[in-house]
Order: structure tokens, then sequence, then C-alpha cells
């Protein structure tokens, strides 16, 4: 009579207890893929220069060649800065993506899986008798 108390308890947990705590599994994932890539700085960021490089300010006036000099630089490296966090924002909502169908499928395969393991030993029993 033990055995069938510790399965009920067991389906009682599977069923129950066990999906908050993969739910939190779950967040503590995305949590870390959205600190991983810093989405909220980079996304804060999107437009700044690259690793912050730019010219110094050169008045106009005194230094007309060196303005339009520093102004092409500046624009280029923030350009540069766009493409590379949009590859990093990209490569972040990759990461979530996979996160989230694995979640989802690893839902799916805990809700199985008891059913699963149950048919699996009885088919071993089978294969053994027979």
């Amino acid at each position: 009579m033990n055995i069938v108390s510790v399965a009920k308890n067991y389906l009682v947990w599977h069923y129950s207890m066990a999906y908050v705590d993969m739910a939190h599994i779950w967040w503590n994932y995305l949590w870390f893929v959205n600190h991983l890539f810093s989405v909220p700085d980079v996304m804060m960021s999107w437009i700044a220069p690259f690793k912050r490089l730019q010219e110094d300010k050169v008045n106009i006036l005194m230094h007309p060649e060196e303005f339009f000099s520093g102004l092409f630089i500046n624009i280029m490296m923030r350009i540069v800065g766009f493409f590379l966090r949009t590859a990093i924002i990209f490569m972040a909502l990759v990461a979530f993506l996979i996160v989230i169908i694995g979640g989802g499928m690893f839902l799916l395969l805990w809700t199985g899986l008891p059913v699963i393991v149950v048919s699996l030993f009885i088919q071993g029993l089978q294969a053994l008798v027979s």
C-alpha cells in the first residue's frame, strides 16, 4: 500500500508544484539571456559611437577641413555602432526564441513523461517475459 501512496504523491507533485518550479527556472533562463546580451543597455545606446570612439569637436570657422573630417569619422563610428548593436540585439532575440521554444518543448515532455516511463517499463517487462 505504501507504493500507491508514493505514486500518488509523486503524481500530485509532478502535475502541480513542478510546473511552478519550471516556470521559475524558465524565467531565470530568460533573465540570464537578457543580462548576458545587456539588452536594455544596448537598446539605450543603439546609435552611440562604436566603443565611444569619436573625434574632438573643432570650430568650423577656424578649421573647416578638420571639422568635416571629424564629422565624417563620428558619423561612421555611429553607423558601425548601430550595425554591431543591431547584430547583438538580433542574437539576443534568437537566444530568447531558443529559450522559449526549448522551455515549451520541455514542458510538453514533462507533461507526458510519466506515461512514457510507465509504457516503456511495461514494454520492457513484456520483452523479458516473451
